[in-house]
């Protein structure tokens, strides 16, 4: 054994493992609905495995490993190295040898078991470790729930399920689900697999194959999509790297640049804080932002309008005459009115049900207006009908040789009338035609305001 060679390399990993003695324990994963056993296990290894044990440079990983007994004889050091290459470092040497027959197990093994008290307390696996709590037998606990919640079956079913979804995910273009979630989707089923793999035995797909379920689940009518993925099916580098395909069609995806240019049509009402300050925020039809400038169509404070250019503020003048922004300062403003009526002495519970409150508000006088808006122009085209029915009926009327002579009257052409199709052209028609008579006038009215009257 060298200095220059074996030693020197000793001494350089010894100098890491004391320097890695003084580092922070981490927290101790618990099991919850965020992170179920599957994905818990993992957590918790990787915690343990720079969790201080009571043996200088050895974790608490060595009592959780899965071999109990290291394997004998020890493999061969690496040329020039003070660890067997099999292990990879002196470090992991220590935690993969590390006899489970040394006097200061039994404290450890004690410590581990309080880590996973802590980890499923308050849950339904507490009951789990229950027969190892007398002795604190960690290890005997860790297994005793890795075999029931985390055995053969359940992996099986997690290859199941992820397989079908790589195989069987579709993307259709329809709502706000871009290109980049889809192949987010893929990329975390495979990730599920590679985990799953690591337990029972299964074949992973390898990158052609994903490659290949990548592109037969996106049915688009999108040109420029189905170009990008031509030129991946043709490329024989592309067919063949899952992540380099992705890159290449992910820019090309419609739904982004649908979302990018501010063309969502559904009016949306964003949450509203529930403290002093709240106001009425994202009240439009443009997702929120105007397409132009990208202002937030919105109820804006003194302070807020201020701090906006020339051309946001033109483009919020713009919003503020439609119905959506007319109701949105509508309710704005019975929501400071309402704020200062209160007072200081509004209850908590009141102040934690304001945003509920206020974005009700919101949605009932933006829903107002619209209707309104909707009257209105039903209205408009009710009237604009008539008045052309009307022009008609005139026009007829005094084109009528018999009617021309009976009543003396000359000729009125349809597109005199047509020309002002306000309803002041009504009184327009009767002042024109006074010297009509009055009776032939009001079976003319009468008739353009009930078309389908005998």
């Amino acid at each position: 054994m060298h200095y220059e060679n074996t030693l020197k390399h000793f001494a350089e990993d010894w100098k890491t493992i004391v320097a890695l003695e003084g580092r922070p324990e981490p927290p101790v994963p618990t099991i919850c609905r965020a992170l179920p056993p599957m994905k818990w296990v993992s957590a918790f290894v990787i915690a343990m495995q720079t969790t201080k044990s009571a043996r200088f440079g050895i974790t608490l990983y060595y009592v959780i490993r899965p071999e109990e007994v290291p394997e004998h004889p020890a493999p061969p050091l690496e040329e020039n190295k003070a660890f067997a290459q099999v292990y990879g470092s002196l470090w992991d040497e220590r935690q993969l040898r590390a006899s489970h027959s040394h006097p200061a197990f039994k404290t450890d093994d004690k410590t581990l078991f309080q880590k996973l008290d802590e980890a499923v307390r308050s849950t339904n696996y507490v009951s789990c470790i229950e027969p190892f709590r007398v002795k604190g037998q960690g290890r005997k606990a860790f297994f005793a729930l890795i075999k029931t919640y985390l055995g053969d079956d359940k992996w099986l079913s997690e290859i199941t399920k992820y397989d079908n979804m790589m195989r069987n995910a579709k993307w259709k273009g329809a709502g706000n689900l871009t290109v980049e979630a889809y192949i987010a989707v893929h990329r975390n089923a495979y990730q599920h697999l590679v985990s799953a793999s690591e337990h029972v035995a299964y074949q992973l797909p390898n990158q052609q194959t994903r490659v290949k379920q990548l592109l037969d689940g996106i049915i688009s009518s999108d040109a420029r999509l189905n170009a990008a993925i031509a030129m991946v099916q043709a490329s024989t580098v592309m067919v063949a790297d899952f992540e380099m395909a992705s890159a290449h069609i992910q820019p090309h995806c419609p739904v982004a640049k649908r979302n990018l240019g501010g063309k969502r049509q559904s009016a949306e009402i964003s949450a509203i804080e529930g403290d002093a300050d709240a106001e009425i925020a994202s009240v439009g039809t443009g997702g929120g932002t105007g397409p132009r400038t990208g202002v937030h169509l919105r109820f804006h404070t003194h302070q807020e309008y201020y701090k906006l250019g020339s051309e946001e503020r033109k483009e919020l003048a713009e919003w503020r005459l439609t119905p959506a922004g007319k109701a949105a300062q509508a309710a704005a403003i019975q929501l400071r009115d309402g704020k200062k009526q209160s007072g200081k002495g509004s209850s908590k519970k009141g102040k934690k049900n304001h945003a509920k409150v206020s974005a009700a508000l919101v949605k009932k006088q933006v829903a107002k207006a619209l209707e309104a808006s909707k009257e209105k122009d039903k209205k408009k085209s009710e009237q604009v009908k008539k008045d052309a029915l009307l022009a008609s009926l005139l026009a007829d009327a005094s084109n009528d040789p018999v009617m021309r002579t009976k009543y003396n009257i000359g000729a009125i052409h349809a597109d005199e009338v047509q020309e002002d199709a306000k309803p002041a052209a009504r009184a327009s028609i009767v002042k024109r035609s006074t010297a009509y008579d009055p009776n032939w006038i009001a079976s003319i009215l009468e008739k353009a305001d009930n078309p389908d009257a005998d």
